[in-house]
Parts: C-alpha cells; structure tokens; sequence
C-alpha cells in the first residue's frame, strides 16, 4: 500500500472526565439499553436472520477479487517483490484491474483468485499519474465485477474494501464515503473517493463495493502517521479508473487530451460576476486561439459548472476528466456566464506537445525532498538545488533551497513530474513554493 505519510500531534492536555460528562454519559448508555428498538429484539432476529447481513450481495463479487504478485524475474521464481490486490473488469478478455504501485518496476505477474488457484499475468498496460494499471491472463473461466457509477456516490454511503491485506487471505472491512473530490492520495488524481473502511498494506488495487456488491472505487493508498489504517483511505472511483482501462486494454497507454483552456479556482468575485450561487466549478483563465474551447465560444471569466452532466466541484477534477477523456470525444460543458447558464460541445484534442524541456528550459534542477531536510508536517515536493543566472526560474525570484509543493494547482513528487507538467503549461508556470517557512506562489513565464 502506498502511504501519503503525515506526521499527527494531539492538541490539549489530558483533562479528567467532569461529573457532568459522566452523569450524560450514563444517561446515554440507560437510552441505548432501555430502548433498543424492534429490530434489536430476539424475535426480530429470529423472523430475519439475514438482516444484518451483506454476504448475499458481496458473496458473488468476492470472487472477482484477487491476489496480485509481481516479480523481479523473469519467471516470477522466487518470493515477490511486492504484493497487492486486483479485481476482474472483463472476464472474456481476462483483464484484472490494479495499481500503478504494485506492478511498476516488476518483470512479470502472476494472480491468485478465491479458489487460491495461481494463473500467469501480462501486463496490459500502465498509467503512472492516475495509479491504474492493466493486467491480463489467458483464461476465461473468471467471474467480473459489476461497475457502479461512482459519480452517484455521496458522503454517508456504506462502503466495503477487499483485497488480501498484510499477507492474510482475502478479507472484507466496512465503513462509510468520509468525502468526495478529495486529493493527495499519493497520486495525481485530484478526484479520490474518501473511506473509513480499513484498508492496509496489500490492500491496493482491491475493490470499493457498495452494498449491492458493485465496484465504486480501486483502493489506492491511506493517510497514516504510522503506515497502519487510522480510518482515512483513498480509492479511485469506478468510472475514472474504467475509462483509463479501455485505455491501457485498446493502446497499452492513456492517450490525453486537451480542450486548449487554463483553468483556475472560482474566487467571490469570479463566482460574483459569472453568477454563480457558490464557489463550486471552474474558473476559465485563458483560452487559446484556435482551440476547440474557443472554437466552442468559451470565454476567459466562465465557471464552468457541469462536465457531460456531472457536478463540477473543482478546476483538478475538470482537468483530470478532460484529461483521461478520448481524443476526438464530444464533451458537454454547462458554464455560467454573466448570471446565463449555456452548454456548449467541445471535442477533444491530443494535447500539444511543447519544444520546452520541462525544469532545464526555466534554468531549474531539483530532486525529491528527504526526510534528512527536516521540512515541517504537510510540505512536500521536490528541492531546488540549482538555479540557472539570467534563466526565467531566477528572473522569477526562484533559489536554491526552495521546496517546489506544486505546479499549476497540481502537487508533484518527483523532478519527472515537474518536468511534465512544465511541459504542459504551455510557457506560463504557476509554482506554490515554501521557502523559510513561508508558503508563496510564484510565475514563471519561460523564454
């Protein structure tokens, strides 16, 4: 399991439980015995055994789930290198949905289903921003999971993850969506479902079920102090991690796209004059020439508020669902524009690939950050250690030192990243930088 590592302090001191705090606590603890309801009552029980119970919706979809090993060798002789957990998307074509993490690196596969048979695996294909990756096994015996729709999932909703956690064998755990949209779950996908479902190491690449048994989301990672389950997990929802499958299945890689816009968050005042009710969607900043965007009549100063009919809560989540979307795919985007809500049909372009050379065309090198640096709780990214005289990284007030925490609204964890999303600024970058314990933003124009 990948960990987004955060160190946890307690605030305030231990206090002694007052009187009145142990008289309501009593008084609660007399309500919840007093008064059970029916369905607490030995009667109750016994007219419905099963009511407690989700094992006959879970049970068929249990069997969709897997073990995932990869190996170093060749042959996947030896013990594994790492060890996660897949689901079956397509049992025809035997494709076994999982995680980026637990297959990158390795030299060959193999899965374990509930029947604890072991079958060889390929690898079909990879997509290291989103965590997905693509598995495939040359039997048609298998049983696929049904697929929800994630986007009807909503804060509340019981949720189960199943993998094979700490080397154990298949296992279940229950919980609720703690939120939706949420990012920082160890990849760049800014639109990660939020569970309090226990999940641990080995659990990566499972399922997210609902109670019918149907697939909302691929677990990914957890955020822990301790690299254990403290209740906060991240999975990718069903039809992000779906899309980016019938992506590595037809192309062996994710072909992403543009609609040739830069977007940005909605402010007061953006939300004001847009006339919007709340601060929801995304804020257009620029629209190139000749771009299907402008092509569609979208202008700088659009919130755009729905993508296909789909609620809009943030620009990453807009930018990521144009990203994975097909090239040549007609979008629906509902905008607001002067208090007028408009839909327009944009169609997908392959995005642009730039002459620039990432961080070496702004004068910048950088590595990961270390622990050794002793950066505080929640910074994160990568260190400048080198700066170009005259290049646009110094021009921009750019020093050795500084922690680059993102770039264009997007966090980044290694000098690949950066260097790939310099690539796709088009020559205007907008770096979030922490330097003596100030957090700031800075512009970047690259020459």
């Amino acid at each position: 399991m990948k960990c987004v590592r955060s160190d946890f302090t307690l605030a305030g001191k231990k206090a002694r439980p007052t009187a009145a705090l142990v008289t309501a606590l009593q008084v609660a603890i007399l309500v919840t015995v007093a008064d059970p309801g029916p369905w607490a009552s030995e009667a109750f029980a016994t007219e419905h055994p099963r009511a407690y119970s989700y094992a006959d919706a879970l049970e068929p979809a249990l069997v969709s789930v897997t073990r995932v090993a990869a190996y170093s060798t060749p042959d996947g002789s030896g013990r594994p290198d790492t060890t996660g957990s897949g689901v079956v998307i397509d049992a025809g074509r035997g494709l076994i949905l999982t995680n980026a993490h637990v297959v990158s690196d390795s030299d060959s596969f193999r899965i374990q289903l509930q029947d604890r048979r072991w079958l060889d695996a390929e690898l079909a294909g990879v997509d290291v921003p989103t965590d997905v990756a693509l598995l495939r096994v040359d039997n048609t015996s298998l049983r696929q999971i049904e697929v929800a729709d994630s986007d009807k999932s909503r804060v509340g909703d019981v949720v189960f993850a199943a993998g094979y956690p700490l080397g154990l064998e298949q296992s279940l755990s229950m919980g609720i969506v703690s939120g939706l949209g949420r990012s920082g779950g160890g990849s760049e996908l800014p639109d990660f479902i939020q569970t309090d479902a226990a999940i641990n190491a080995g659990n990566s690449g499972g399922p997210l079920l609902d109670t019918q048994g149907r697939l909302v989301g691929i677990n990914t990672a957890i955020l822990s102090p301790s690299g254990g389950n403290i209740g906060i997990a991240f999975s990718i929802p069903s039809r992000v991690a779906m899309e980016i499958a019938a992506q590595l299945a037809e192309f062996g890689e994710v072909r992403r796209g543009e609609i040739g816009v830069v977007l940005g968050n909605v402010t007061e005042k953006d939300s004001a004059v847009a006339g919007t009710t709340n601060w929801d969607g995304a804020l257009i900043v620029a629209v190139s020439p000749g771009s299907p965007a402008a092509a569609a009549g979208l202008w700088p100063g659009d919130v755009v508020t729905a993508f296909n009919a789909r609620h809009v809560r943030s620009p990453e989540g807009l930018r990521t669902w144009i990203g994975i979307s097909r090239i040549g795919t007609p979008l629906d985007l509902t905008y607001m524009r002067s208090g007028t809500k408009s839909t327009v049909s944009v169609t997908v372009r392959p995005i642009e690939q730039p002459t620039v050379e990432g961080l070496k065309e702004l004068g910048v090198t950088v590595r990961p950050a270390l622990i050794e640096d002793g950066l505080p709780d929640g910074v994160t990214g990568v260190v400048v250690t080198e700066v170009v005289a005259g290049s646009p990284g110094e021009l921009a007030g750019l020093q050795n030192g500084d922690v680059i925490m993102s770039i264009n609204d997007v966090l980044v964890a290694s000098p690949q990243v950066c260097d790939r999303l310099v690539n796709e600024a088009h020559g205007r970058v907008r770096v979030i930088i922490y330097r003596s314990g100030v957090v700031r933003p800075l512009i970047i124009a690259s020459s």
